[in-house]
């Protein structure tokens, strides 16, 4: 959803994961079953909780993964809720087993998604914008792409021809921090594009993939500059094409052909996989 950034004042906001009206709707509404009050999530002196402590909390959003030394070696793995979250699922396919193009708020496709995102625990998310080609362009996401694993789903979301506006369904879903959302080398860019867009996100339901993968891989440093490609190809046997003609190309248009739409469903669905082969 895209908001106007003149309500984020300065000190107000966090800097990459912007405050926005439907986060704080979302805690308000939770208020009586989830926390004993609501203030500023990003101010920790005043974020009071019923369910956790507040030890079992900062494990809880610090990092979402463990180390199992005996059954996994020396790289980290996820943590057990998001294992039992998969647990529950066969094996993911190599792609997903329906891609829906969300264009319109009276589509078929939008009516899915809203029932998809309303009882998600789990969702993967990409996002696609015009290339910003010249100094200082900053262009917003054009596109969001959001993986189902219950459904087997991907959506690619033209958010331009939606008004800007997601549904509240999708809305809710982002800012509940109860819902995981797994990326890959969303700390690069997508976030702060996201928060430059008007799209809030809860941060500590964010799930980056990347660095795990990396190490998966034995890679020094973490694999911060693994690319989704390689750990693809690396993890899961799965070729990637990575064409620069479709990761460059102007998303932003009106109709998106056939090749960007399964480029966009898979640059979220192969996080999806890659979460799935850590566990």
């Amino acid at each position: 959803m895209y908001f106007d950034a003149s309500q984020y004042s300065a000190g107000v906001a966090s800097p990459l994961w912007p405050q926005d009206v439907m986060q704080q709707q979302w805690y308000q509404t939770h208020s009586q079953t989830n926390f004993e009050s609501y203030h500023d999530p990003w101010n920790e002196q005043q974020m009071s909780y019923n369910r956790f402590d507040r030890s079992h909390y900062d494990n809880y959003v610090e990092d979402y993964r463990i180390y199992n030394q005996s059954q996994y070696g020396s790289y980290p793995v996820l943590d057990n809720q998001l294992a039992n979250v998969f647990s529950q699922l066969a094996n993911i396919s190599d792609e997903p087993d329906e891609v829906l193009v969300v264009n319109s708020s009276s589509s078929g496709a939008y009516s899915s998604l809203c029932a998809d995102a309303k009882i998600a625990d789990l969702v993967a998310f990409d996002a696609e914008w015009a290339p910003d080609h010249t100094y200082g362009s900053d262009n917003p996401i054009s596109v969001l792409q959001l993986a189902f694993p219950l459904s087997r789903r991907a959506y690619v979301i033209q958010l331009d021809r939606i008004s800007g506006r997601l549904p509240n369904e999708v809305q809710m879903m982002l800012v509940n921090p109860e819902v995981r959302k797994v990326g890959f080398a969303v700390d690069i860019n997508d976030r702060a594009k996201m928060a430059r867009s008007g799209i809030a996100v809860t941060k500590g339901s964010v799930i980056d993939v990347q660095e795990f993968c990396g190490a998966a891989l034995g890679l020094n440093g973490g694999g911060k500059s693994l690319s989704l490609k390689n750990a693809a190809l690396g993890l899961l046997g799965y070729q990637l094409l990575k064409d620069k003609r479709l990761s460059c190309s102007d998303w932003a248009k009106s109709e998106l052909t056939p090749q960007q739409v399964r480029y966009a469903a898979l640059d979220a669905w192969v996080p999806l996989r890659l979460c799935y082969s850590l566990l």
